[in-house]
Protein backbone atom coordinates (compact mmCIF):
# COMPACT_ATOMS: atom_id res chain seq x y z
CA UNK A 1 0.00 0.00 0.00
CA UNK A 2 1.49 3.38 -0.71
CA UNK A 3 0.98 6.05 1.86
CA UNK A 4 1.60 10.02 0.49
CA UNK A 5 4.45 12.12 1.78
CA UNK A 6 3.19 14.57 4.07
CA UNK A 7 5.68 18.05 4.14
CA UNK A 8 5.35 20.21 6.72
CA UNK A 9 5.73 23.71 6.27
CA UNK A 10 9.12 24.72 8.91
CA UNK A 11 7.28 28.34 9.09
CA UNK A 12 4.96 26.18 11.59
CA UNK A 13 7.43 24.50 13.24
CA UNK A 14 7.63 26.62 16.53
CA UNK A 15 4.30 26.71 16.67
CA UNK A 16 3.55 23.45 16.25
CA UNK A 17 6.26 23.03 18.75
CA UNK A 18 4.61 25.02 21.75
CA UNK A 19 1.38 23.22 20.83
CA UNK A 20 2.80 19.86 21.76
CA UNK A 21 4.59 20.99 24.49
CA UNK A 22 1.46 22.77 25.48
CA UNK A 23 3.42 26.19 26.26
CA UNK A 24 2.32 29.54 24.66
CA UNK A 25 5.42 31.82 23.15
CA UNK A 26 6.48 34.62 25.53
CA UNK A 27 5.84 36.80 23.36
CA UNK A 28 2.05 36.36 24.13
CA UNK A 29 2.81 36.54 27.95
CA UNK A 30 3.66 40.35 28.74
CA UNK A 31 4.72 39.90 31.70
CA UNK A 32 6.30 36.36 31.67
CA UNK A 33 8.64 35.97 35.08
CA UNK A 34 12.85 36.45 33.65
CA UNK A 35 15.02 33.39 33.68
CA UNK A 36 16.72 33.38 36.94
CA UNK A 37 20.03 34.30 37.39
CA UNK A 38 23.29 32.00 36.54
CA UNK A 39 24.31 31.50 40.18
CA UNK A 40 20.58 29.82 41.04
CA UNK A 41 20.18 28.21 37.72
CA UNK A 42 19.50 24.18 38.56
CA UNK A 43 23.19 22.28 37.61
CA UNK A 44 22.82 20.38 34.35
CA UNK A 45 21.67 16.23 34.68
CA UNK A 46 24.09 13.96 34.06
CA UNK A 47 23.93 11.91 30.76
CA UNK A 48 21.46 9.59 30.46
CA UNK A 49 22.46 6.04 31.29
CA UNK A 50 25.81 7.00 33.09
CA UNK A 51 26.63 7.95 36.82
CA UNK A 52 26.60 6.78 40.11
CA UNK A 53 22.87 6.29 40.13
CA UNK A 54 22.96 3.68 36.87
CA UNK A 55 25.13 0.58 38.81
CA UNK A 56 25.44 -1.09 34.60
CA UNK A 57 25.74 2.07 32.20
CA UNK A 58 27.43 -0.44 29.36
CA UNK A 59 24.33 -2.03 27.90
CA UNK A 60 26.78 -5.46 27.20
CA UNK A 61 27.26 -5.35 31.07
CA UNK A 62 23.83 -4.64 31.88
CA UNK A 63 22.36 -7.78 29.81
CA UNK A 64 24.55 -9.74 31.35
CA UNK A 65 23.36 -9.00 34.99
CA UNK A 66 20.10 -8.59 34.08
CA UNK A 67 19.54 -12.20 32.89
CA UNK A 68 21.41 -13.73 35.67
CA UNK A 69 20.20 -11.83 38.86
CA UNK A 70 16.57 -11.89 39.84
CA UNK A 71 16.44 -9.26 41.99
CA UNK A 72 18.48 -6.92 39.33
CA UNK A 73 15.58 -7.53 36.62
CA UNK A 74 12.88 -6.75 39.72
CA UNK A 75 14.81 -3.37 39.73
CA UNK A 76 15.25 -3.14 35.95
CA UNK A 77 11.38 -3.56 35.18
CA UNK A 78 9.03 -0.75 34.30
CA UNK A 79 6.21 -0.90 36.27
CA UNK A 80 3.60 -0.83 34.25
CA UNK A 81 5.98 -3.37 31.61
CA UNK A 82 4.19 -3.04 28.41
CA UNK A 83 3.54 -6.15 26.35
CA UNK A 84 2.52 -7.94 23.43
CA UNK A 85 1.40 -11.08 22.45
CA UNK A 86 0.90 -11.93 18.71
CA UNK A 87 -0.48 -15.63 17.78
CA UNK A 88 -0.43 -17.09 14.65
CA UNK A 89 -3.22 -19.93 14.66
CA UNK A 90 -4.50 -22.29 12.10
CA UNK A 91 -6.44 -19.99 10.05
CA UNK A 92 -4.52 -17.27 8.35
CA UNK A 93 -5.97 -14.53 10.82
CA UNK A 94 -3.24 -13.52 13.39
CA UNK A 95 -4.42 -11.98 16.86
CA UNK A 96 -2.72 -9.47 18.86
CA UNK A 97 -3.37 -9.16 21.88
CA UNK A 98 -1.68 -5.93 24.01
CA UNK A 99 -1.64 -5.80 27.93
CA UNK A 100 0.29 -3.38 30.47
CA UNK A 101 1.59 -5.35 33.75
CA UNK A 102 1.82 -4.22 37.21
CA UNK A 103 5.14 -5.10 38.34
CA UNK A 104 3.52 -6.98 41.29
CA UNK A 105 1.97 -9.61 38.86
CA UNK A 106 5.15 -9.87 36.41
CA UNK A 107 6.43 -13.84 36.52
CA UNK A 108 10.40 -13.80 37.17
CA UNK A 109 12.54 -14.37 35.92
CA UNK A 110 11.19 -12.34 33.20
CA UNK A 111 14.18 -12.85 30.61
CA UNK A 112 16.54 -15.95 30.46
CA UNK A 113 19.93 -15.82 31.38
CA UNK A 114 21.63 -14.92 27.73
CA UNK A 115 24.36 -16.85 28.85
CA UNK A 116 22.17 -20.20 28.93
CA UNK A 117 20.74 -19.92 25.35
CA UNK A 118 22.66 -21.90 23.62
CA UNK A 119 22.05 -25.14 25.60
CA UNK A 120 18.68 -24.06 25.49
CA UNK A 121 18.94 -24.50 21.93
CA UNK A 122 17.68 -20.12 21.53
CA UNK A 123 19.58 -18.19 19.78
CA UNK A 124 20.08 -14.32 20.62
CA UNK A 125 20.42 -10.93 18.45
CA UNK A 126 21.02 -7.47 19.82
CA UNK A 127 19.68 -4.02 17.80
CA UNK A 128 19.75 -0.53 18.17
CA UNK A 129 16.84 1.18 18.29
CA UNK A 130 16.94 4.66 16.68
CA UNK A 131 15.45 6.26 20.17
CA UNK A 132 18.48 5.33 21.79
CA UNK A 133 17.19 1.93 23.28
CA UNK A 134 17.81 -1.25 22.34
CA UNK A 135 15.91 -4.66 21.43
CA UNK A 136 17.00 -7.80 22.61
CA UNK A 137 15.32 -10.87 20.29
CA UNK A 138 15.39 -14.32 21.94
CA UNK A 139 14.15 -17.38 19.25
CA UNK A 140 14.43 -20.87 18.26
CA UNK A 141 16.15 -20.99 14.99
CA UNK A 142 13.12 -22.43 13.27
CA UNK A 143 11.99 -19.31 14.49
CA UNK A 144 8.80 -20.67 16.01
CA UNK A 145 8.75 -18.81 19.31
CA UNK A 146 10.32 -14.90 19.11
CA UNK A 147 10.60 -12.61 21.74
CA UNK A 148 11.40 -9.32 21.82
CA UNK A 149 12.59 -7.17 24.99
CA UNK A 150 13.08 -3.45 24.24
CA UNK A 151 15.15 -1.82 27.00
CA UNK A 152 15.39 2.08 27.06
CA UNK A 153 17.20 4.45 29.38
CA UNK A 154 14.91 6.13 31.95
CA UNK A 155 17.83 7.27 32.95
CA UNK A 156 19.44 3.63 33.30
CA UNK A 157 18.52 0.77 31.07
CA UNK A 158 15.24 -0.78 32.00
CA UNK A 159 12.73 -3.25 30.31
CA UNK A 160 9.84 -1.17 29.26
CA UNK A 161 8.19 -3.80 26.47
CA UNK A 162 8.15 -7.45 25.73
CA UNK A 163 6.36 -8.68 22.59
CA UNK A 164 5.74 -12.31 21.94
CA UNK A 165 5.26 -13.64 18.66
CA UNK A 166 4.37 -17.46 18.79
CA UNK A 167 3.16 -19.68 15.64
Amino acid sequence: MHRPETTLSYRFAPVLLAAVLGIAPTACRPNAPSAPPAAEAAPAPAPIGHGPACPEPDFGDFLARFGREIAFQQRAVADPLASSVYVVDADPAMRHLESRIPLSEVEWPVMPDPASLQAQGREMLISDEIDGGTTVLIRTPEAREQRFFHFARRPCWQLVRIEQHTA
